[in-house]
């Protein structure tokens, strides 16, 4: 494992919010869509039963308005907070807003599928170690 310098560090974190705010965009769908224009109750009603804040201020939910900012490329004075991430991608069911953030410290997110894979290849290799070690059992007999 390669140690990163301040400088990747910077790099990584200088982009971080316009990847989750693209990949939010792309989850929210086009902004006259029924989706995304239903979007803003999901996230209220998700927000209210999780007893959270989904912003700083005093409003206790968010309008359309509020989530168009937040997904504007071009707005960098309201940005969602961590908490609204979480939400918006449980409300949507898509992770890749989630996934940005993870990689912009060195981490990436495994799907169930992915787990499964991972551990299947594990599966073989244990075996395949388990065979060498029959074979100089057999061997020394």
């Amino acid at each position: 494992m390669r140690q990163l310098t301040l400088l990747d560090d910077a790099a990584r974190l200088a982009g971080v919010m316009a990847s989750i705010r693209a990949a939010m965009r792309a989850a929210a769908g086009a902004p006259d869509s029924e989706g995304r224009k239903a979007l803003p109750d999901k996230l209220n009603s998700l927000a209210r039963r999780a007893g959270i804040k989904l912003t700083a201020g005093n409003q206790k939910s968010i309008s359309k308005d509020t989530l168009d900012k937040w997904l504007s490329p071009s707005d960098t004075s309201h940005t969602p907070s961590l908490l609204a991430v979480l939400a918006f991608c449980r409300a949507t069911g898509d992770m890749e807003p989630l996934r940005m953030a993870a990689k912009a410290v060195g981490l990436d997110l495994m799907t169930e599928e992915d787990r499964k894979v991972r551990d299947y290849g594990r599966a073989v290799l244990d075996m395949k170690a388990a065979r060498e070690r029959k074979r100089k059992l057999e061997n020394d007999l």
